[in-house]
């Protein structure tokens, strides 16, 4: 079990990013990341609540911008998220966590079977990121590519387009259950969007005759997941087509 060594929490961002700087410091948000960690590591929890990194505004005619303070919840329940955005928020975590969980926490996380990432990628997600050299806005793909975040860096809001048909499909064991696979789509000017969860490290965007290997789990082989990817990608496809 995690060790808390020592707790801050800073009123301004500059205090926060020197704190997040520190060797073992760890950012709090929802907490629920922290409270499932089951490493015997010690800890500096920097608690972020004071920055008021939250809540969902419009940024121009065909964007939003969401705080990544935001809970799941939240996300869920407002109607200018996209349809597919919010129920991927919904089915992240169960109904006990969303009002916990945050959306920062769920990028930082990158969980491979991550609807809500996945989700976020065929709509052009943007990361914010605070850090001592100033803000910077990372494509959700390079920042997951780029992970773990580092040391004095912050994870702000994320930006996201919602225009274009978008369709969502998934396989799971149950209907309450995590997908095993799940695809999204979403029609872009030159085409469309394709993002899987549950075929590779992380949410991906794919294209059409993209070659996949998927690791095997006790839920599927890599060969069940390829075939699952296949199927929910034309399924999709066709859906906004």
């Amino acid at each position: 079990m995690v060790t808390v060594s020592a707790y801050a929490r800073p009123s301004t961002m500059d205090e926060a990013l020197e704190l997040l700087s520190w060797s073992g410091a760890v950012a709090l948000a929802g907490g629920t990341r922290l409270a499932g960690d089951t490493s015997t590591r010690q800890v500096e929890v920097v608690d972020l609540q004071a920055l008021h990194l939250d809540g969902i505004r419009a940024e121009g005619e065909h964007g939003l911008r969401i705080g990544a303070m935001t809970t799941l919840q939240a996300i869920s329940d407002d109607r200018r998220v996209p349809a597919v955005v919010r129920e991927a928020a919904r089915r992240e975590r169960p109904s006990t966590l969303r009002a916990q969980g945050t959306l920062g926490g769920c990028l930082l996380a990158a969980d491979w079977e991550s609807e809500l990432v996945a989700s976020l990628l065929v709509h052009e997600a943007v990361v914010h990121v605070e850090s001592s050299g100033g803000s910077d806005a990372v494509a959700l793909e390079a920042f997951l590519d780029g992970l773990p975040l580092e040391p004095g860096h912050l994870v702000t809001a994320v930006a996201l387009r919602t225009d274009g048909d978008a369709a969502a499909a998934h396989t799971a064991r149950t209907p309450a259950d995590r997908a095993i696979v799940a695809a999204f789509a979403r029609t872009v000017q030159d085409g469309c969007r394709i993002a899987l969860s549950g075929v590779a490290a992380t949410p991906v965007l794919v294209r059409a005759g993209d070659e996949l290997h998927p690791p095997s789990d006790f839920r599927g082989s890599g060969e069940y997941r390829r075939a699952l990817a296949d199927v929910l990608t034309a399924r999709v496809v066709e859906a906004i087509s």
